[in-house]
């Protein structure tokens, strides 16, 4: 039987000793401000360059390949109001961390729809559009786009805000980002040390995006990946960080109280149009030194089992 090759094995002690510089993705293992520069919007299902809020060319494909070197934590957003086709403004309430289950800091007590997110009127099935809730998920991710061979060749980074139906589901066939991620995770493959394969799936009708590992990154487009991570500014690319009109003015009180918490979780369930896993909260654990664990090696094969029909 022929020896398999490990995805991580025989690589050069250069290449792992970079390997181990990559930051782990616990946001992706579990925003609009931050950044300002360039953006990859999927807006109508298509992959659009925006740099400095200026659309500069669109890639005319169903698919496209990037490097994911950083994230947030899932966070939500409620706009009050019908959403106008090209019209951009502040949301009115928002978390920029749902594990936290309550309206981030900046958002003024007086448009604050809630002092829980569990409680809220607009995470109720049925407050948005058909049964869809008013307040919906997303992500924000930091992504280095491959060029048309195939091959990273910039540091630039890129916001990628992941709608709910592109975060959350079980399908391995067409994996959701968070399972995409455990995908990887099983398999001690940092996120940052792949190529990614972003494609549009065409059985919906709305915008969501299927991930698939391609390969691992060469040494020096791993040096890149490592170069785009430790930049402050990638960590302001993802940062949601809105802020706020005016002044808060209105003491807490004035909000509807949050009701008693069920014995199940913070949140009851995550329903968005398509399929979604619920969202527990995390019980408070000690906190322990992140450390850097030797890779093992991993046949790429096994990597790509899941998706493999």
């Amino acid at each position: 039987m022929t020896k398999e090759v490990g995805l991580f094995g025989n690589m050069p002690a250069a290449f792992t000793d970079m390997l181990a510089q990559l930051e782990p993705e616990t946001n992706l293992m579990g925003n609009d401000g931050g950044g300002g520069g360039r953006k990859l919007s999927i807006r109508g299902a298509v992959f659009r360059k925006v740099v400095g809020g200026e659309e500069v060319g669109t890639i005319d494909s169903r698919t496209m390949n990037i490097v994911v070197v950083k994230s947030a934590p899932i966070s939500r957003m409620y706009y009050e109001g019908t959403y106008v086709e090209g019209e951009s403004s502040a949301p009115t309430c928002w978390s920029s961390d749902t594990s936290r289950g309550k309206p981030s800091e900046d958002v003024l007590t007086s448009e604050a729809q809630s002092l829980a997110c569990s409680s809220c009127p607009q995470n109720i099935k049925g407050s948005g559009t058909g049964e869809s809730r008013a307040c919906r998920y997303q992500q924000r991710i930091a992504v280095l786009l491959a060029d048309a061979d195939g091959n990273v060749v910039s540091p630039d980074t890129y916001l990628l805000s992941l709608p709910a139906t592109s975060v959350f589901g079980d399908n391995k066939q067409k994996m959701s980002m968070q399972a995409y991620a455990r995908h990887l995770n099983a398999h001690k493959a940092p996120l940052a040390s792949v190529i990614t394969e972003l494609r549009f799936d065409t059985e919906v009708t709305h915008p969501r995006l299927c991930f698939k590992p391609q390969r691992v990154l060469t040494q020096e487009e791993l040096a890149l990946a490592i170069t785009a991570q430790q930049d402050p500014e990638t960590a302001k690319l993802v940062e949601l960080k809105i802020t706020p009109k005016e002044a808060k003015e209105l003491q807490a009180t004035s909000l509807p109280a949050p009701k008693e918490e069920a014995a199940g979780g913070l949140f009851d369930s995550v329903e968005e149009e398509e399929e979604e896993e619920a969202i527990a909260p995390k019980k408070k654990a000690k906190k322990k030194t992140a450390k850097v664990e030797p890779v093992a090696a991993l046949d790429l094969s096994s990597l790509l089992d899941d998706f493999d029909d």
